[in-house]
């Protein structure tokens, strides 16, 4: 009788604490649980404030698509965005793929696959995947070498071009036939492709270029030579969210077939190198992985072209990927509204409060970006038009001092604004002129200005 009493008070505690143990279970999924109208609400929000023309969002788990909805031009969720530099993730799966089939060693040196190669003896695969290579940011396939550090992370598309070539070399077919092949069609991304002919037939939508805080259409800038900046390896895929949110499923999946696990890993944590930046990362193979501040540890890689950008992201803990695409480079202001766009989602999964974007916060950005465009060019049109009063402005024994104040005005001035972008930004003006093509405009024509009202000012001053 006794040991039926114990019997039947263990019973009684295992059934008491199995209901506590699935309170507090249910208690802390609902703690967790997203309201995503609340997202919506904040997507909405957002776009108007930071004056997006189209906008498309895909939030995946494992298994199911948990929120997918597109904004302002956008007709849905099936419309291709170019990603720009989304597509080093694809290239480094291609790559891990052929790892895999041992025809690439990450170890190796490039050279033994691209015999040509410049500098090849010296650089390995694995420094192409994770920007150590030592090449430089603004180099090409036609003119890359060693400028940098090695085992210190450059950013370069020049490293990813150089992985399309190797790709191509191993598996004898184009980059192109081969993404498609071994990635897009077993996935089954059907509004994805790898060439603008195929882009285009798959209803790519339509790209926006900021000029002094209008938005203008323009035609997308697809690479013409297999030597320019930004080739289709480094970031000229196109896709939608929905294909992206199935791609993300596949990491989320341990890699479906697709690649291994152990690659997957590799890629996310293997040779990654620490970043110390405003927020540090780590940049691994196609992905950068940030940890603190945030409560949990959040993958991600963005894209930006001359016509739009794009985030990946990947909350590993949570089993969550988020795809987020917009058709606009506005690089100063609305570029920055995205990147706040993205982390206010990555915040509001997380169960933390997003980054929210003033009603004004456009217009004040670029009012303080146009009144310095305006202060350069006045400084460059007001010359013009004093010229009339120029000449009756002369003083005997004077002439030293115009000398004086035509050479720093006029010859010094000009060479300092014109190298305002190469100097103090570190970046070439051609690079300029596709990305800020607004500040480029001002940077040129007052440069001209100045250097054409200097030598009418020399002619009036030697007659």
């Amino acid at each position: 009788m006794k040991k039926e009493n114990l019997l039947s008070t263990v019973i009684i505690a295992i059934t008491v604490l199995s209901m506590i143990m699935c309170s507090s279970l249910s208690v802390s999924a609902a703690t967790t649980q997203i309201n995503y109208d609340t997202v919506d609400e904040y997507l909405q929000s957002c776009v108007k404030n930071a004056h997006i023309p189209a906008l498309s969002v895909t939030i995946v788990d494992k298994d199911n698509v948990l929120f997918s909805n597109c904004y302002g031009e956008c007709d849905n969720c099936d419309t291709p965005f170019v990603l720009g530099s989304v597509s080093k993730s694809f290239t480094a799966v291609c790559v891990m793929q052929l790892v895999e089939q041992e025809k690439i060693d990450l170890n190796e040196k490039i050279s033994t696959y691209l015999p040509n190669a410049m500098d090849g003896e010296k650089i390995t695969v694995n420094q192409l995947l994770n920007h150590t290579s030592g090449l430089g940011e603004y180099q090409t396939l036609e003119n890359y070498h060693i400028t940098n550090e090695q085992g210190e992370h450059y950013y370069a598309n020049v490293n990813y071009s150089l992985l399309g070539k190797i790709i191509e070399k191993v598996s004898g077919v184009s980059y192109e036939k081969y993404v498609k092949k071994n990635i897009f069609e077993p996935l089954n991304l059907s509004h994805t492709a790898s060439t603008q002919k195929e882009s285009v037939n798959n209803g790519l939508i339509d790209g926006y270029t900021d000029y002094w805080g209008f938005q203008l259409k323009c035609t997308h800038k697809y690479p013409t030579s297999e030597n320019a900046w930004i080739t289709v390896p480094a970031g000229y895929l196109s896709s939608s969210t929905n294909d992206l949110g199935r791609y993300l499923q596949m990491y989320l999946n341990g890699g479906e077939g697709i690649i291994s696990k152990q690659s997957i890993d590799k890629m996310f944590y293997g040779d990654t190198v620490y970043i110390e930046d405003d927020i540090p990362f780590w940049y691994g193979y196609g992905w950068a992985m940030v940890k603190e501040p945030l409560s949990k540890p959040v993958l991600r890689h963005s894209g930006l072209v001359e016509t739009g950008t794009s985030c990946l992201f990947i909350i590993p803990e949570s089993e969550i990927g988020v795809a987020i695409i917009t058709n606009v480079n506005d690089f100063f202001v609305t570029n920055e509204m995205m990147d706040s766009l993205g982390w206010g989602i990555i915040l509001m999964l997380l169960g933390e409060n997003p980054n929210e974007i003033e009603d004004n916060a456009y217009l004040l950005g670029h009012l303080r970006i146009d009144l310095i465009m305006f202060m350069v060019f006045a400084v460059a049109i007001l010359p013009i038009c004093f010229l009339p009063r120029y000449r009756k402005s002369f003083k005997k024994g004077k002439t030293i001092r115009e000398v004086i104040f035509l050479v720093v005005y006029h010859l010094i001035l000009p060479i300092f604004i014109l190298f305002i972008i190469p100097i103090f930004f570190q970046t070439p003006l051609w690079v300029a002129k596709a990305f800020v093509p607004d500040v480029f405009i001002i940077v040129v024509l007052s440069t001209a200005l100045l250097f054409f009202t200097g030598i009418i000012k020399t002619i009036m001053l030697i007659r």
